[in-house]
């Protein structure tokens, strides 16, 4: 078995394809708020750093940045989202299995997320995950965001594992820095989300085609 004593997973574009229902509460927003829609190959290349920076990249390419009330569009995206969460959304292939297989070898389980913590919760529950994971932890459970590595610090300290014991599995260059930061081995996906690049350009330390590679991996290592 593997050294690893604690996995902590991205969320979107990791265990879970969310990119319609994220558009979808975009779009739910702007049409309440009579501003022009987006697609989702848009909104697959804009996820990931967090629902500011999501509305940012909207409200920029429809040079609408200076017309708006920010943080008044942004609740009300948040609205929508909590309503879409888990609608729209599948777990990707062998997620479920290798998910509650770890679950058995008495590893550590965490999500750290830069998707608010509400939704965060919310679309695990409506795919019945939230049971599998030790901790989570969504983009405003932190004063930093991915891929600042605060969270990634406090589960070590917090179930007292050393960087060497850690191993973090996302989809994007941001975790891959997030783990960087942290000092914590990064092993990605290369079907997620990554701002419309190849996630191998981020350097992680592994790419692994799904998650049954994944538990393969860590059982013979």
């Amino acid at each position: 078995m593997s050294h690893f004593e604690m996995i902590i997973f991205d969320l979107d574009g990791t265990l879970l394809d969310t990119v319609e229902e994220v558009a979808s509460a975009m779009n739910d927003a702007l049409l309440e708020s009579d501003l022009p829609g987006i697609t989702l190959d848009q909104a697959r290349s804009w996820v990931g750093k967090g629902a500011a920076h999501f509305l940012t990249q909207v409200l920029e390419h429809h040079q609408l940045q200076h017309a708006v009330d920010f943080d008044a569009l942004l609740n009300l995206f948040y609205h929508h989202y909590e309503l879409r969460s888990g609608t729209l959304s599948q777990l990707y292939p062998h997620v479920r299995e290798s998910l509650e297989t770890l679950r058995k070898s008495k590893r550590k389980l965490c999500v750290v997320s830069n998707k608010f913590k509400r939704g965060t919760d919310k679309v695990l529950r409506a795919h019945r995950l939230d049971h599998l994971f030790d901790d989570v932890f969504g983009g405003d459970s932190f004063e930093q965001k991915k891929p600042d590595p605060v969270a990634v610090h406090f589960l070590m300290q917090k179930h007292g594992v050393s960087p060497e014991q850690v191993l973090f599995i996302g989809d994007s260059s941001t975790d891959v820095a997030t783990a960087r930061n942290a000092g914590v081995e990064v092993w990605v996906v290369p079907y997620g989300y990554n701002h419309g690049e190849a996630v191998e350009k981020s350097m992680p330390d592994s790419i692994i085609d799904d998650f049954s590679v994944m538990l393969h991996r860590l059982s013979c290592a």
